[in-house]
Protein backbone atom coordinates (compact mmCIF):
# COMPACT_ATOMS: atom_id res chain seq x y z
CA UNK A 1 0.00 0.00 0.00
CA UNK A 2 1.62 3.27 -1.11
CA UNK A 3 0.06 5.36 1.61
CA UNK A 4 3.08 7.59 2.21
CA UNK A 5 2.79 8.76 -1.40
CA UNK A 6 -0.88 9.53 -0.81
CA UNK A 7 0.05 11.63 2.23
CA UNK A 8 2.62 13.61 0.22
CA UNK A 9 0.03 14.22 -2.51
CA UNK A 10 -2.49 15.56 0.02
CA UNK A 11 0.10 17.89 1.53
CA UNK A 12 1.12 19.13 -1.92
CA UNK A 13 -2.49 19.78 -2.85
CA UNK A 14 -3.03 21.76 0.33
CA UNK A 15 0.02 23.90 -0.39
CA UNK A 16 -1.08 24.66 -3.96
CA UNK A 17 -4.61 25.60 -2.92
CA UNK A 18 -3.77 27.42 0.27
CA UNK A 19 -3.93 30.85 -1.36
CA UNK A 20 -7.51 30.36 -2.56
CA UNK A 21 -10.42 32.23 -0.98
CA UNK A 22 -11.96 30.02 1.68
CA UNK A 23 -15.16 29.84 3.70
CA UNK A 24 -15.92 28.90 7.30
CA UNK A 25 -15.44 25.25 8.29
CA UNK A 26 -18.33 22.80 8.38
CA UNK A 27 -19.98 22.03 11.77
CA UNK A 28 -18.36 19.77 14.35
CA UNK A 29 -21.67 17.98 14.99
CA UNK A 30 -21.94 14.97 12.69
CA UNK A 31 -22.39 11.24 12.23
CA UNK A 32 -19.85 9.28 10.17
CA UNK A 33 -19.24 5.84 8.69
CA UNK A 34 -15.70 4.87 7.65
CA UNK A 35 -13.59 2.08 6.17
CA UNK A 36 -9.95 1.64 7.24
CA UNK A 37 -7.13 -0.37 5.71
CA UNK A 38 -3.55 -0.73 6.91
CA UNK A 39 -0.34 -2.65 6.38
CA UNK A 40 1.46 -3.50 9.62
CA UNK A 41 4.65 -5.26 10.61
CA UNK A 42 5.69 -8.64 9.15
CA UNK A 43 2.78 -9.07 6.67
CA UNK A 44 0.25 -8.04 9.33
CA UNK A 45 -2.73 -6.53 7.44
CA UNK A 46 -5.86 -5.01 8.94
CA UNK A 47 -9.27 -3.95 7.61
CA UNK A 48 -11.94 -2.36 9.77
CA UNK A 49 -15.22 -0.44 9.79
CA UNK A 50 -15.82 2.50 12.08
CA UNK A 51 -18.91 4.35 13.33
CA UNK A 52 -18.24 7.82 14.73
CA UNK A 53 -20.37 10.53 16.28
CA UNK A 54 -19.30 14.06 17.13
CA UNK A 55 -21.03 16.92 18.95
CA UNK A 56 -19.97 20.54 19.35
CA UNK A 57 -20.66 22.51 22.52
CA UNK A 58 -19.82 25.85 24.14
CA UNK A 59 -18.88 27.32 20.72
CA UNK A 60 -15.32 25.95 20.48
CA UNK A 61 -15.41 22.49 22.13
CA UNK A 62 -16.21 19.04 20.75
CA UNK A 63 -16.75 15.52 22.06
CA UNK A 64 -16.49 12.38 19.91
CA UNK A 65 -17.17 8.67 20.33
CA UNK A 66 -16.19 6.01 17.78
CA UNK A 67 -16.60 2.24 17.61
CA UNK A 68 -14.18 0.20 15.48
CA UNK A 69 -14.74 -3.40 14.35
CA UNK A 70 -12.21 -5.19 12.17
CA UNK A 71 -10.01 -8.15 11.31
CA UNK A 72 -6.24 -8.54 11.30
CA UNK A 73 -4.53 -11.11 9.05
CA UNK A 74 -1.10 -12.49 9.85
CA UNK A 75 -0.10 -14.95 7.15
CA UNK A 76 -2.75 -17.68 7.18
CA UNK A 77 -4.09 -16.60 10.59
CA UNK A 78 -6.83 -14.03 11.11
CA UNK A 79 -8.22 -12.50 14.28
CA UNK A 80 -11.21 -10.23 14.89
CA UNK A 81 -11.06 -7.19 17.16
CA UNK A 82 -13.26 -4.31 18.24
CA UNK A 83 -13.12 -1.35 20.58
CA UNK A 84 -13.91 2.28 21.17
CA UNK A 85 -12.25 5.66 21.31
CA UNK A 86 -13.40 8.80 23.14
CA UNK A 87 -12.08 12.25 22.18
CA UNK A 88 -12.65 15.60 23.90
CA UNK A 89 -11.08 18.69 22.41
CA UNK A 90 -11.23 22.34 21.41
CA UNK A 91 -11.26 24.01 17.98
CA UNK A 92 -10.68 27.78 18.46
CA UNK A 93 -10.75 29.95 15.34
CA UNK A 94 -7.29 31.27 14.35
CA UNK A 95 -8.42 33.01 11.14
CA UNK A 96 -11.78 33.10 9.30
CA UNK A 97 -10.65 29.97 7.43
CA UNK A 98 -8.44 28.12 9.94
CA UNK A 99 -9.06 26.39 13.27
CA UNK A 100 -6.55 25.10 15.81
CA UNK A 101 -7.33 21.54 16.95
CA UNK A 102 -6.35 20.27 20.41
CA UNK A 103 -7.53 16.79 21.46
CA UNK A 104 -7.33 14.40 24.39
CA UNK A 105 -8.39 10.78 23.78
CA UNK A 106 -8.91 7.51 25.60
CA UNK A 107 -9.04 4.19 23.69
CA UNK A 108 -9.68 0.52 24.45
CA UNK A 109 -9.41 -2.24 21.79
CA UNK A 110 -9.68 -6.00 22.32
CA UNK A 111 -8.95 -9.05 20.14
CA UNK A 112 -11.16 -12.14 20.26
CA UNK A 113 -8.36 -14.72 20.64
CA UNK A 114 -5.38 -13.69 22.79
CA UNK A 115 -4.41 -10.80 20.58
CA UNK A 116 -2.52 -7.64 21.59
CA UNK A 117 -5.39 -5.89 23.44
CA UNK A 118 -4.58 -2.24 24.04
CA UNK A 119 -5.76 0.75 25.99
CA UNK A 120 -4.36 4.16 26.81
CA UNK A 121 -4.43 7.87 26.14
CA UNK A 122 -3.54 10.20 23.29
CA UNK A 123 -2.83 13.91 22.87
CA UNK A 124 -3.41 15.56 19.47
CA UNK A 125 -2.47 18.96 18.04
CA UNK A 126 -3.32 20.13 14.54
CA UNK A 127 -5.00 22.52 12.09
CA UNK A 128 -8.20 22.50 10.05
CA UNK A 129 -8.32 24.82 7.01
CA UNK A 130 -11.13 25.59 4.56
CA UNK A 131 -9.51 25.93 1.15
CA UNK A 132 -12.80 26.70 -0.61
CA UNK A 133 -16.46 26.41 0.33
CA UNK A 134 -16.32 22.79 -0.87
CA UNK A 135 -12.83 21.65 0.10
CA UNK A 136 -11.05 21.53 3.46
CA UNK A 137 -7.77 19.99 4.64
CA UNK A 138 -6.61 18.87 8.08
CA UNK A 139 -3.37 17.83 9.70
CA UNK A 140 -2.86 16.54 13.24
CA UNK A 141 0.04 15.03 15.19
CA UNK A 142 -0.84 12.47 17.87
CA UNK A 143 1.27 11.27 20.79
CA UNK A 144 0.00 7.93 22.13
CA UNK A 145 0.77 6.41 25.53
CA UNK A 146 -0.73 2.96 26.05
CA UNK A 147 -0.24 -0.65 27.04
CA UNK A 148 -0.79 -4.00 25.35
CA UNK A 149 -2.10 -7.06 27.15
CA UNK A 150 -2.30 -10.61 25.84
CA UNK A 151 1.00 -12.40 25.33
CA UNK A 152 3.01 -9.16 24.89
CA UNK A 153 2.05 -7.22 28.05
CA UNK A 154 4.19 -4.18 27.23
CA UNK A 155 3.82 -0.41 27.28
CA UNK A 156 4.11 1.56 24.05
CA UNK A 157 4.65 5.20 23.08
CA UNK A 158 3.84 6.16 19.48
CA UNK A 159 3.73 9.31 17.38
CA UNK A 160 1.28 9.38 14.48
CA UNK A 161 0.79 12.04 11.80
CA UNK A 162 -2.67 12.31 10.23
CA UNK A 163 -3.24 14.25 6.99
CA UNK A 164 -6.70 14.50 5.45
CA UNK A 165 -8.87 16.13 2.83
CA UNK A 166 -12.67 16.55 2.76
CA UNK A 167 -15.08 17.47 -0.04
CA UNK A 168 -18.47 18.92 0.90
CA UNK A 169 -21.02 17.75 -1.69
CA UNK A 170 -23.82 19.63 0.08
CA UNK A 171 -24.13 21.59 3.34
CA UNK A 172 -24.75 18.25 5.11
CA UNK A 173 -23.07 15.50 3.05
CA UNK A 174 -19.31 15.16 2.69
CA UNK A 175 -16.66 12.51 2.05
CA UNK A 176 -13.14 12.42 3.42
CA UNK A 177 -9.82 10.63 3.03
CA UNK A 178 -7.33 10.55 5.91
CA UNK A 179 -3.85 9.07 5.77
CA UNK A 180 -2.18 8.08 9.05
CA UNK A 181 1.59 7.80 8.92
CA UNK A 182 2.79 5.52 11.71
CA UNK A 183 -0.48 3.76 12.53
CA UNK A 184 -4.06 4.55 13.48
CA UNK A 185 -3.90 6.21 16.94
CA UNK A 186 -4.14 3.59 19.67
CA UNK A 187 -5.03 0.51 17.63
CA UNK A 188 -2.86 -2.55 18.56
CA UNK A 189 0.65 -2.99 17.18
CA UNK A 190 -0.34 -4.78 13.99
CA UNK A 191 -1.71 -1.42 12.87
CA UNK A 192 1.66 0.28 13.34
CA UNK A 193 2.20 0.61 9.59
CA UNK A 194 0.58 3.38 7.56
CA UNK A 195 -3.22 3.45 7.37
CA UNK A 196 -5.84 4.95 5.06
CA UNK A 197 -9.37 5.89 6.16
CA UNK A 198 -12.27 6.76 3.83
CA UNK A 199 -15.47 8.15 5.37
CA UNK A 200 -18.95 9.38 4.53
CA UNK A 201 -20.24 12.10 6.89
CA UNK A 202 -23.61 13.72 7.54
CA UNK A 203 -23.29 17.04 9.37
CA UNK A 204 -25.81 18.78 11.62
CA UNK A 205 -25.97 22.39 12.78
CA UNK A 206 -23.98 23.13 15.95
CA UNK A 207 -26.71 24.04 18.44
CA UNK A 208 -25.07 23.66 21.90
Amino acid sequence: MKIKGMGIALLSGAALLGAATAQAAQPWTFGEFAYLSADGNDNFETDALELKGSIAFAQKWHGQLSYLDGESDFGSTSNDFDGFRVVVGAHPQLTPNTQLITDLSYFDYEYDDNGPDSDGFGIGLGLRHSVTEKLEVTGEVWYIDGSEGGSSNVDFHDTTVEVGGRYNWTSNLSTGLTVSLGGYPGVPSGFSGDAARFDVRWSFADIL
